[in-house]
């Protein structure tokens, strides 16, 4: 009985870990809406008009553009996973919603205690050692022990709160990190297509796409 009591209270510590789960959930829809804004086929046909309008050359350009696309898809998953490893904000995360869930039931049993009066109490402090069973000996000494893990958790939770002060920082770093690579993109994709746009395409340039794309599909 005791196991399946542990179980419930494990399966309900999961359940209450969701920071880092919403933290993975906002990375994908950031490094999604990034991939998005970067795909843009007709802007890199236009680099290549000619080729493009070719049949095979369009399937070229295309299989060009998924692969580059997964590779910095996979890369900047690969990146993320790194500095959440290396900064254990998975462990950081996960404390901290326990910390917040245990804060919650004590303020719920502080409500329940509360409402119920603490008349009985009251009493129980009037009477003498000797007046006391062995249970109810038993039960003031677990009292100490609740309030001095009560007090126990207090320091955790001012603990957790100055990690939580540092991780914040450090994710708004990861935010501007994130914001200056895709800066970076951008100008690189600005770069090497928006210039390409209005310009002719070099004789060299042209003949080696021919001939990487050539080799591509004999491999």
């Amino acid at each position: 009985m005791s196991s399946n009591v542990n179980n419930k209270e494990k399966d309900s510590s999961n359940d209450s870990r969701i920071r880092y789960l919403r933290l993975n959930q906002v990375f994908n829809k950031a490094l999604s809406q990034c991939i998005a804004k970067f795909q843009n086929y007709d802007k890199l046909s236009s680099c290549f008009p000619e080729y493009s309008s070719t049949h095979i050359g369009k399937i070229h350009l295309t299989n060009c553009e998924k692969q580059v696309t997964e590779f910095w898809t996979e890369l900047c998953h690969r990146e993320f996973q790194e500095i959440m490893k290396e900064r254990h904000v998975k462990e950081k995360l996960d404390d901290l919603d326990d910390l917040i869930s245990q804060a919650k039931k004590r303020l719920e049993d502080k409500n329940e205690k509360r409402d119920e009066g603490n008349s009985e109490e009251e009493t129980d402090n009037q009477l003498s050692v000797a007046d006391l069973s062995i249970e109810e000996i038993i039960q003031c000494n677990l009292h100490v022990q609740r309030k001095e893990t009560l007090e126990e958790l207090d320091k955790r939770i001012e603990k957790i709160d100055d990690s939580n002060t540092i991780l914040e920082k450090e994710m708004r770093e990861l935010e501007e990190d994130l914001e200056n690579e895709y800066e970076g993109l951008n100008d690189i994709y600005n770069q090497y297509f928006g210039q390409l746009q209005n310009q002719s395409l070099d004789k060299t340039l042209t003949q080696g796409l021919h001939d990487m794309l050539l080799e591509t599909r004999e491999n």
